[in-house]
């Protein structure tokens, strides 16, 4: 029974896309995914994460038939590298075809996730509220 995650994935350096968008699309096909399976990409400033979306909050799941999934997300003037792949959290089964990686307009909207903001100050330090 797998604990966790298993990915396949490759790394490059982000420098022909810097103040760009991409986009990581394919055909996912998949085979009694138990947990959940989504394309993943993440943008990184040196050792930060600076961008990144799994497709958590729209997973594939069961079994599917060939589907066009795609994520997307903006490339900091700064970023250093990009990461991406495929991910199957659980038992199953994941199969990619037609994958591609490629700028897209700033018309295309950004599918990852905003990071929680953070408070200035600290608040009620003694955790009663």
């Amino acid at each position: 029974t797998p604990d966790g995650f298993g990915t396949l994935m490759q790394s490059i350096q982000a420098k022909e896309y810097l103040g760009q968008k991409v986009r990581l699309s394919g055909f996912v096909k998949a085979e009694q995914v138990a947990g959940w399976a989504g394309l993943w990409l993440r943008v990184d400033q040196g050792k930060d994460v600076v961008a990144f979306d799994n497709m958590q909050n729209r997973a594939i799941k069961g079994t599917q038939s060939w589907q066009h999934y795609e994520v997307v997300l903006g490339v900091s003037p700064t970023a250093t590298q990009i990461s991406f792949g495929i991910l199957l959290n659980g038992t199953g089964k994941v199969s990619l075809s037609n994958t591609k990686l490629e700028a897209v307009g700033a018309d295309v909207p950004d599918t990852g996730f905003d990071e929680p903001k953070l408070q200035a100050k600290p608040v009620n330090l003694d955790f009663t509220e």
